[in-house]
């Protein structure tokens, strides 16, 4: 992450620290960039500050440091300063710093780690994704854009961004025309041409049309069209729903671009711009000049406009409504990337404010053998039937731990273990554990006072310093995977954070002996701190969930 210091007030004070003792050291001041050490024996953040100003300074790495050390004046959240290797400077928590971390952490409670303001790059950011076309239900390779799409905007969310997720919906053209004639001729008993859409939701479409409009609507092959569509896309923001995604806007290409004349306006920007020409009769646009590998076509010869240039529109359209225009996108676009940057530079637009991702494909399996799909012909396993199957967590969790280059094999029968080998149930174990701790204290009666009141810096145990090095990483750890677009490092830090905290549950018991009935005061301060504790971990891990919009069920 770029500035970590900026989001961490304790880490703020060391960077500050270390700025304080370069100026007071006569040397260049530089960016500290502190970082974890590789190995937690040296300390918890370093500095290769030393390293970097050698070569410039003239002096050796190890002499530096040690003139650093030797100016600088630690803040009191820091309990030891020392230099390892060629010249690291590795800092050190004190107590009162986990103590203090406790506290805020219970004291912010769901906006621990989900409210990291970075006020100065702020940004209006427009997320769009998924984006299947509305002509038959979602597969489940939609859930994975699904997943991924909603977690990277309340992670952009929790970064202090103002966000907005949107569908664009492919509701015009001759696919349209082709699906309300598949409907139609489905609904009247007549064949089904090569070229028809087929599957069981085209027949239950057909009847649905039928008792809310009559089966006189058949004979209206463009209208069928417009309501098969708009029934479908129902039905898809039904099953997206179900996966706990909401969109904020459904971008109607029909309205929002060809009926509100918005093509035609974009083409006129553009050969207003220069950046047009005509041959043989069609009107392309120099996105080669850009970057991309040819120019495209935007009207045909015989006058029609090209769906580029609907995306040319509909780029323009979300470039009035937002900073950054965010599109995810599968595999099989990686084309688009070039096209839609040099489309970008054509209108004007800075193409950097167009960030495009592209995902890999979902490999469906079912005790490792492949289940085809195939909207076409009916043979399709859809998002819907998966999510009946396994389950909306176990769906999302299995799509957000892995990066989006890599390709996802999802086995049915293997991710719907229950087991601790399950990476979502060992997460959600966690914090079900944690709750069934806490639920055992205040069921014996144990007086656990109140945090503000906790001798908190009696949490020494290395396994109990473990668990509060994981908790205090949250607001960096989300920082970094809004920045990466990574929302595989959230994930995989809930699994590290349960771990974690699965080992703390065994080497250190809450209600010592002594503590309970309260005739031990020594075991009443270790079991106090070792309660709250639990109860800021328990926070940490529901926020983590909560970013990836998985559950954190209280039992299991």
């Amino acid at each position: 992450m770029s500035h970590p210091h900026r989001l961490d007030p304790a880490l703020g004070a060391i960077d500050a620290s270390v700025r304080a003792a370069l100026r007071a050291a006569g040397l260049p001041e530089t960016e500290p960039e502190l970082e974890r050490p590789k190995q937690a024996a040296h300390g918890d953040w370093a500095t290769s500050v030393a390293l970097r100003l050698a070569k410039p300074v003239g002096q050796p790495p190890r002499q530096l440091a040690e003139q650093i050390v030797a100016h600088l004046e630690a803040p009191e959240t820091v309990a030891e300063v020392s230099i390892a290797g060629p010249g690291f400077i590795n800092f050190r928590y004190a107590p009162a710093h986990y103590a203090a971390l406790v506290r805020r952490i219970i004291e912010a409670g769901a906006g621990f780690g989900t409210h990291v303001v970075d006020r100065d790059a702020r940004e209006r950011v427009n997320v769009e994704f998924v984006s299947a076309n509305p002509t038959g239900p979602l597969h489940v390779g939609a859930g994975r854009w699904a997943a991924t799409g909603d977690a990277m905007a309340a992670l952009l969310t929790a970064c202090g961004h103002e966000v907005v997720r949107e569908y664009y919906v492919n509701d015009a053209g001759e696919q349209i025309r082709r699906f309300g004639e598949s409907v139609a001729f489905a609904a009247t008993g007549r064949t089904l041409g090569d070229e028809h859409y087929r599957g069981a939701v085209i027949a239950e479409i057909g009847d649905e049309l039928a008792k809310r409009h009559g089966r006189e609507v058949f004979g209206d092959v463009e209208r069928t069209g417009t309501l098969a569509v708009e029934a479908m896309r129902q039905r898809i923001a039904e099953v997206l729903e179900r996966m706990g995604v909401h969109y904020d806007v459904w971008f109607s290409e029909r309205d929002g671009l060809h009926a509100s004349g918005a093509i035609t306006a974009t083409l006129d920007d553009l050969v207003s711009r220069g950046v047009t020409y005509e041959d043989d009769g069609a009107l392309f646009l120099a996105t080669s000049a850009h970057g991309d590998d040819k120019d495209r076509v935007l009207v045909r010869s015989d006058g029609r406009p090209t769906y580029f240039a609907a995306d040319c529109a509909y780029l323009r359209d979300k470039a009035a409504r937002a900073d950054r225009l965010f599109y995810l996108l599968g595999a099989d676009h990686h084309g688009y990337v070039a096209r839609l940057h040099g489309a970008a530079a054509c209108l004007g637009i800075d193409p950097a404010r167009v960030e495009i991702r592209i995902g890999q494909l979902v490999n469906l399996l079912r005790d490792g053998t492949p289940v085809r799909m195939s909207k076409r012909s009916g043979e399709t396993v859809d998002l819907g039937e998966v999510l009946d199957e396994v389950g909306v967590d176990v769906t999302r969790y299995h799509f957000l731990r892995q990066g989006l280059d890599t390709a996802i094999d999802f086995d049915l029968a293997v991710v719907a273990q229950q087991s601790m080998e399950n990476p979502v149930y060992y997460v959600q174990y966690a914090h079900a554990r944690i709750n069934s701790l806490i639920r055992t204290a205040d069921e014996r009666g144990f007086d656990h006072g109140e945090a503000a009141d906790a001798n908190l810096g009696a949490l020494t145990h290395p396994a109990e310093l473990d668990l509060l090095t994981m908790m205090d990483q949250l607001p960096l750890v989300v920082a970094e995977a809004a920045e990466l677009r990574a929302t595989q490092r959230l994930a995989r830090y809930a699994e590290e954070l349960a771990g974690t905290f699965h080992r703390f549950y065994t080497e250190c018991r809450v209600l010592v002996e002594g503590a309970e009935d309260g005739s031990d005061p020594a075991a009443v301060t270790i079991a106090r701190a070792r309660y709250f504790l639990a109860v800021a971990a328990r926070q940490v891990l529901a926020n983590t969930l909560s970013l990836l919009r998985v559950s954190a069920p209280d039992r299991m």
